[in-house]
């Protein structure tokens, strides 16, 4: 069998720099894409002390809001924001 696909090796290869970032964020730029990409790199890196130290203290400050009477909502996972 013959491969016959022709491929146009003369189209210009250069990626800018724009590009190169939108393929390492996943196509999306923004401030807020790349705060929760921040916030990945922090998570994955936190020795496991470090993140039952943080776990604990969001323990924490949930039990105090809902002591002060607040109240959690669980949205159903296919409803999003309007």
């Amino acid at each position: 069998m013959v491969d016959d696909t022709n491929y146009d090796e003369s189209e210009d290869s250069v990626v800018d720099d724009d590009e190169a970032r939108a393929a390492e964020n996943g196509a999306v730029n923004d401030a807020e894409s790349s705060k929760n990409l921040s916030d990945i790199a922090e998570a994955e890196s936190l020795t496991v002390t470090a993140k039952h130290k943080k776990r604990s203290a969001l323990e924490d400050e949930i039990a105090a809001f809902l002591a002060k009477g607040g109240r959690i909502t669980e949205v159903p996972p296919d409803e999003h924001a309007e």
